[in-house]
């Protein structure tokens, strides 16, 4: 066990008090680690920095790693990534709604060197990611955070109309072949050689379409997912609001008006070529 306060000169720092609140950048601590973990952490946001087009941040907050608790946390071998601060951009794990390329960017690239990676749709991880090494990198099927991880890209990445409820079937296997042909990746995920590229090039894919510019439309999506996910007393209520704000004729060709999707096959393109 060692103690840190930064990783790859990244200082690291804690957010979660009343005077430091989460989604601040906190300030700067001390904090236990095993040393072999230290090695692949160290390692695995190598790779993450080394490939965002944002480059190595300012700041990294996080919620604790060596933590008087059963479970990884109480070896200190379990990491739990807050929020990155750049000097120009913020990621806090709790808005990935309106960060999702990026979010899934940094996401896709953990998972080359974590086994487990649990993320904003898994229980109790809306505001961070938890990361340890558990388990081997690799896919399984039966894999609450593993199918969560390839709906949340294969929806918001690939543009597939997957339902993101962490159980594989018949419709989240179909649109992962297709989009492995579309990479030129063989199947199955299963194969863990299959799998790393697969992180390897989704990584590649969702960071540069993080860098694109928003559209409004894409405002109105985010916005639209955030009323989906209101408790049920609030949502109708939201909804129809908004259905009338879009659906109003001078809204609605406004909106007509305005590209949708991203290049999804230029973009994918470059990464191949690259």
């Amino acid at each position: 066990m060692k103690s840190i306060n930064s990783i790859n000169q990244i200082p690291l720092h804690y957010a979660r008090l009343v005077n430091h609140p989460y989604g601040t950048r906190g300030e700067q601590r001390n904090f236990s680690i095993d040393t072999n973990f230290f090695n692949v952490l160290k390692e695995a946001l190598d790779e993450v920095f080394s490939n965002c087009p944002l480059g190595k941040p300012e700041v990294i907050t996080t919620a604790g790693i060596f933590v008087d608790k059963p479970g990884q946390h109480g070896h200190g071998t379990a990491f739990d990534l807050d929020a990155i601060f750049w000097k120009d951009k913020t990621l806090i794990t709790n808005n990935f709604i309106h960060h999702k390329e990026l979010y899934l960017g940094i996401e896709s690239f953990l998972r080359k060197h974590f086994g487990i990676v649990l993320n904003y749709y898994y229980t109790n991880h809306e505001d961070h990611w938890h990361v340890d090494t558990s388990v081997a990198v690799d896919y399984q099927e039966s894999s609450k955070s593993e199918t969560l991880y390839l709906q949340m890209v294969l929806k918001y990445i690939y543009g597939k109309p997957v339902i993101i409820d962490g159980l594989s079937g018949p419709q989240t296997r179909g649109h992962t072949k297709d989009v492995f042909d579309r990479l030129n990746i063989n199947t199955p995920i299963t194969t863990k050689v299959n799998y790393l590229k697969f992180l390897d090039l989704t990584g590649k894919v969702a960071f540069k379409l993080s860098e694109e510019k928003i559209t409004p439309l894409q405002l109105l999506e985010n916005l639209q997912t955030v009323v989906n996910q209101l408790p049920t007393t609030n949502r109708h209520m939201v909804r129809e609001a908004l259905n009338t704000f879009v659906d109003y004729d001078d809204t609605s060709r406004w909106l007509s008006g305005i590209s949708h999707h991203h290049d999804l096959d230029s973009v994918i393109d470059d990464v191949l070529n690259s």
